[in-house]
């Protein structure tokens, strides 16, 4: 999930248990979406970045600037090689 707090998390969707919480936006999270192979996860901010997290550290794997707002949507293409915005 992503919020007004910052903050993207990680849920156990079986048992709801709070698994990882990504840091590193400035502003609100607007958009997020897991790799195919769940092993990522891309976050989009008005913070007018694009994150890409490592699922399993909760690293961050790169930061992807060039937008002049806010971002409100992100998504990995179906091979998991690309990211749009």
């Amino acid at each position: 999930s992503g919020s007004a707090d910052k903050l993207v998390k990680i849920w156990d969707s079986g048992s709801g248990a709070e698994m990882r919480t990504l840091l590193g936006h400035s502003n609100e999270v607007n958009s997020v979406g897991f790799s195919p192979d769940g092993t990522r996860v891309v976050s989009g901010s008005a913070d007018k970045l694009v994150k890409i997290w490592n699922t399993a550290t909760g690293g961050e794997v790169c930061s992807l600037t060039g937008h002049a707002n806010a971002v409100w949507a992100v998504a990995f293409s179906p091979d998991g090689k690309r990211v749009v915005s």
